[in-house]
């Protein structure tokens, strides 16, 4: 199975997970699980898309990094406590969550559990 397709794979499995998960104060669900499933599986390829290989197995640099990885959580935690007081900010806050949280992190997570892993600051 090609990374790519690891990638995808994974990242539209964590955002369905994430859906499934995060629920409000009422215990309600606060995504569609498709559109959970879409992002993620997008997002997931997204550090690739921001820095692409292009047929060099040492591309990982700064989006590739620990310091990325770190960024992200922040990111996530940033946007995982912002309580929407609109319909659109809801859906900013979704797509920020899968984006950033299940997608670029289940993209990361996968990459550093290889014999490559993840360089600690990559080049900016």
């Amino acid at each position: 199975m090609p990374i790519s397709t690891t990638h995808t794979i994974a990242g539209g499995l964590a955002g369905l997970t994430f859906a499934a998960l995060d629920k409000d104060k009422n215990g309600n669900s606060q995504h569609n699980p498709l559109a959970a499933i879409g992002v993620g599986t997008i997002a997931g390829k997204l550090p690739d898309i921001i820095e692409p290989s292009l047929g060099n197995p040492h591309h990982r640099q700064f989006f590739h990094s620990f310091l990325a990885l770190a960024s992200i959580g922040y990111a996530t935690k940033k946007a995982y406590d912002w309580e929407p007081e609109t319909k659109r900010e809801a859906v900013a806050r979704s797509i920020a969550l899968f984006c950033v949280r299940v997608g670029s992190m289940s993209h990361l997570f996968l990459d550093a559990m290889t014999t490559r892993s993840l360089p600690l600051l990559g080049k900016i």
